[in-house]
């Protein structure tokens, strides 16, 4: 059975008290980004979090970057696999990206990211692109 959840919901399947832990450990991964702005926001506050599947002690994650060209990707996945495997009972991690062609929005925050953020709860935009760095003279 396939769970769909509205979007600060994680879909996904497996006991939940697994997942909630899961969960738990994933949201305390703060996302680049917002840290960048100061306001930290963790991936499951950020709507990163895609689908979390628990299948014995298989984690699968899915992952929607705010930007399919997120230069993070790395970063994350290095995190997750880390934390995740720290769980005594987790064996194997699996992760994944959605397609491209899946584009992130702020309809995916959770209502407590959306308020660190200054977001009204009707408010729906684009991932505004990241500022560009200076680049010194060569």
């Amino acid at each position: 059975m396939r769970i769909e959840a509205p979007p600060h919901v994680v879909a996904g399947e497996g006991p939940p008290g697994r997942r909630r832990e899961i969960l738990a450990v994933l949201d305390a991964i703060i996302d680049p980004c917002s840290m960048n702005i100061g306001r930290p926001i963790g991936l499951v506050g950020m709507g990163i979090i895609e689908r979390l599947d628990v299948v014995d002690s298989a984690v699968l994650v899915d992952l929607l970057p705010t930007f399919p060209t997120c230069m993070f990707r790395g970063v994350f996945e290095e995190e997750i696999e880390k934390r995740l495997a720290a769980l005594p009972w987790c064996t194997d991690v699996s992760i994944s990206f959605n397609a491209a062609d899946r584009t992130w929005d702020e309809s995916r925050l959770s209502p407590a990211a959306r308020r660190a953020l200054g977001r009204t709860t009707g408010s729906v935009v684009a991932a505004e692109p990241a500022p560009e760095i200076a680049r010194r003279p060569a």
